[in-house]
């Protein structure tokens, strides 16, 4: 079964147990009751109704409070609708809030659908520079009004939840590198935080975890996983240049911890070269393959733990 396939399938269940747990509530865009805004408390801890984070809760969990589906009626289930996502690398999870799916798909294009009945509510298709193509999108991000994304074009981005309409967008790198945010953002204490990837073609400045301000956009911090001289971790490269000290990637989803305001990101391994032919297998070449611990406020790496030397 093709990647493609599977996603579509989990959409497709999604919404039937979707369903189940809200049948009697319509969707907050028909003008039934008022919309609340989705709050920082609201992300720490979530309505079981609701899935407003990628893993629901911002510690990553992935697992849903509700009861209404046991293992004694999981198997009178049934398709409920279908709806198609587009071509292209799908391996996205939906947000659901009061009613409303919310889908992001490649080519950064966000659906809106009606969690119930499966029909579009609206739809936002970025246009992206000419040869600038739309990749795997996993993940959006929800607070206040707001979905918050990050593209192709290296931007990180808000629409409405009403309309789909732009809100803002700020640019974090040059729109053209490959250094784009695949895996999308959490929201930390109104902070829109990011990883990205790295392609060794983008250089080391792409390596960088960012903050940016929920309500406006801006540029809170940025922090590299590849340290600068006199940055400690420098040295553990070795003698190896600067410009030639590549890929320790940020992928993935990072995790939050409200009571220690600690974000908790993964690290990729080093590409292209074995770290023989770099600086010798005896060093570590900081950051790869950690985990990071940073403080939310500041960017600042408050611990890392390397898992191994991948050589």
């Amino acid at each position: 079964m093709n990647r493609f396939l599977l996603s579509f399938l989990f959409v497709s269940a999604v919404a039937g147990l979707t369903v189940s747990a809200q049948s009697s509530r319509p969707a907050a865009t028909n003008g039934s009751h008022p919309y609340v805004p989705v709050t920082d408390e609201m992300l720490w801890k979530p309505d079981p109704a609701n899935w407003l984070s990628w893993r629901r809760t911002l510690d990553g969990w992935g697992y849903s409070p509700l009861d209404q589906i046991d293992r004694n009626n999981v198997s009178r289930l049934k398709m409920v609708w279908t709806r198609g996502m587009g071509t292209g690398s799908v391996e996205a999870t939906p947000l659901v809030y009061d009613g409303v799916m919310y889908l992001p798909g490649p080519g950064d294009v966000i659906q809106a659908i009606n969690a119930k009945t499966g029909d579009q509510v609206w739809e936002y298709r970025r246009k992206l520079p000419e040869g600038v193509n739309g990749g795997t999108n996993r993940n959006i991000a929800m607070w206040g009004s707001t979905l918050i994304d990050g593209s192709a074009d290296n931007q990180i981005y808000a629409v409405d939840v009403h309309t789909g309409n732009l809100v803002w967008e700020t640019a974090v790198m040059e729109a053209k590198k490959r250094a784009r945010s695949s895996a999308g953002p959490i929201i930390a204490n109104g902070k829109v935080i990011t990883g990205r990837q790295c392609q060794p073609d983008a250089g080391n400045d792409a390596c960088i975890i960012t903050a940016h301000d929920a309500q406006t956009g801006k540029e809170v911090w940025r922090t590299r996983t590849i340290p600068l001289p006199g940055e400690p971790g420098y040295e553990t490269w070795g003698d190896v240049p600067m410009a030639e000290r590549w890929h320790v990637g940020t992928w993935m989803v990072p995790s939050y911890d409200p009571e220690t305001n600690r974000i908790f990101v993964g690290t990729s391994v080093t590409i292209p070269a074995p770290k023989f032919i770099l600086a010798g297998n005896d060093k570590t070449y900081l950051y790869h393959n950690s985990t990071l611990a940073l403080d939310a406020d500041t960017g600042k790496i408050v611990w890392h733990y390397q898992h191994l030397v991948d050589h």
